[in-house]
């Protein structure tokens, strides 16, 4: 179970967060007094909202044995919590809740994501809120503390960026719909 709850982690922690302000950002900054980094404004408020991923939009990682999720439902919250619940075939019910943070400064934007069950994570990754067709939300995190070895993806690197033994490119890309359409 801690396994299959760290491997969620890597791709869902479903995430949104950038540098707290004691990290270090992507390019080694320290300073803890920017407040350019961390954007509450309206593109934040644009993963707030319940979503869902099943059939074919479920990562292909989520969609092995490992997992064999049929269905994920994440909410992210006004004031910064977040639920994921994943299903598996067999009916399973997995919860993981937590806090998380972004940046919208760049696209696609940056999530962090602080777990607090099932177990204490962190995941890191990219998303964006599409609405040009629709509105869907593309998602990529992965976990990096514990450390599993993974490197997240970057906006650099755009969507299908994450680093990680096994993992082809585009395995750990998550897509969702607003849960109330």
């Amino acid at each position: 179970m801690r396994a299959m709850a760290l491997l969620f982690t890597l791709s869902l922690s479903v995430t949104l967060l950038g540098c707290p302000a004691d990290d270090v950002d992507e390019t080694g900054d320290t300073d803890t007094t920017d407040t350019d980094e961390i954007d509450t404004g309206s593109e934040t408020s644009a993963i707030v909202d319940a979503w869902r991923s099943d059939g074919d939009d479920i990562s292909p990682l989520f969609q092995t044995a490992l997992f064999d999720y049929v269905r994920i439902d994440a909410t992210f919250h006004d004031d910064k919590n977040y639920e994921v619940e994943a299903e598996n075939s067999s009916g399973q019910l997995f919860t993981f809740t937590g806090q998380f943070e972004t940046d919208t400064s760049t696209t696609p934007h940056t999530i962090v994501l602080d777990q607090d069950t099932p177990s204490d994570a962190r995941a890191e990754g990219i998303w964006q809120v599409d609405t040009t067709s629709g509105t869907v939300l593309t998602y990529e995190v992965v976990q990096v503390l514990p450390d599993i070895g993974a490197t997240p993806p970057t906006p650099a690197g755009d969507f299908g960026s994450t680093v990680s033994a096994g993992l082809a490119v585009g395995d750990n890309i998550q897509t969702y719909v607003p849960l109330t359409r």
